[in-house]
């Protein structure tokens, strides 16, 4: 079955048309749009309508892929912005009257299981991780194996996005700024009520642990005192010079890329990691796979 999964976050509206047959999946298209939802959403409760119409904007682009490409089913997994907005109704409505498409907002523990099945999706040869999704408004955190799924999982109101609103309003931040960001994902992170076994790898999905292994040309194992490097060095940078280091990769989250990295490097910290493994597999993918298969999440 062909199947268009659409993850809606608070940054970045990331879709894949992928063919799924079981518990295998094969990427025919994977698309990353950013709309920047979470805008303001951490202090006011409420999805801005601009930030609307840009999701709306998205979601057509990515309705379009899945049209073009023959997709049997579009489904759509909107997660910690919309979570946290109190008139998410409104946006609800407007992608089923204009796009026919259901909106569906789901939990923070839906999101980790699927960020976990789509993680090890595209890492066939591991079997065991803990998985760690970094996006806007939120982690999330899932611990478990290939054979018997995820044994423990969490999910904390602490990503990029609300941590920059938070701390960083001036670029570069201060050394106070920074400590406050660093107490901020610390005390987040602290309430995860599980632990990584030795044994097991951390695996950083979605477009953070992508970003970090690009920019520190460290291919499949990515380690922490890389992450800090780069961390400390965007933490040192305005949003258009931290641009200007690497385009290619940053554009579209140069103002968030920093704050991403502190809490990459907290999350390793919090879990005892001295690397990762970064992977594209994530929520989408895990979309994915539970609509071929016809179950929820």
């Amino acid at each position: 079955m062909r199947i268009c999964a659409i993850d809606v976050g608070t940054n970045t509206v990331m879709s894949v048309v992928a063919d799924v047959d079981g518990d295998r999946l094969t990427v025919v298209e994977d698309e990353e749009r950013f709309a920047r939802l979470g805008q303001g959403v951490d202090a006011s409760g409420r999805l801005a309508p601009e930030a609307m119409g840009r999701v709306l904007d998205r979601l057509a682009g990515a309705a379009a892929t899945a049209e073009r490409l023959g997709a049997d089913r579009v489904v759509i997994g909107a997660t910690s912005a919309s979570r946290d907005a109190a008139n998410v109704g409104e946006l609800r409505a407007r992608v089923r009257a204009e796009l026919g498409l259901d909106y569906r907002v789901i939990s923070g523990a839906q999101e980790a299981e699927a960020s976990f099945r789509g993680a090890l999706a595209l890492l066939p040869g591991l079997d065991a991780a803990l998985v760690v999704d970094i996006g806007g408004g939120s982690t999330e955190a899932a611990l478990g194996t290939r054979a018997e799924g995820v044994t423990d999982r969490q999910s904390v109101d602490v990503g990029s996005v609300r941590l920059t609103e938070r701390h960083f309003s001036v670029r570069p931040p201060s050394t106070a700024a920074v400590a406050s960001a660093q107490a901020d994902a610390g005390r987040a992170y602290g309430a995860v009520g599980f632990e990584r076994p030795a044994s097991v790898p951390l695996v950083a999905t979605g477009s953070v642990g992508v970003l970090v292994a690009r920019l520190a040309e460290a291919g499949d194992r990515v380690p922490l005192q890389a992450v800090e490097t780069w961390r400390d060095r965007l933490l040192g940078l305005t949003p258009s010079q931290a641009l200007a280091v690497a385009p290619d990769v940053l554009a579209g989250r140069e103002d968030v890329a920093a704050a991403a990295l502190l809490l990459l490097a907290a999350a390793l910290a919090r879990f005892g990691a001295d690397a990762y493994l970064p992977t594209k597999g994530g929520l989408r993918h895990g979309l994915a796979l539970a609509a071929a298969q016809g179950g929820g999440l």
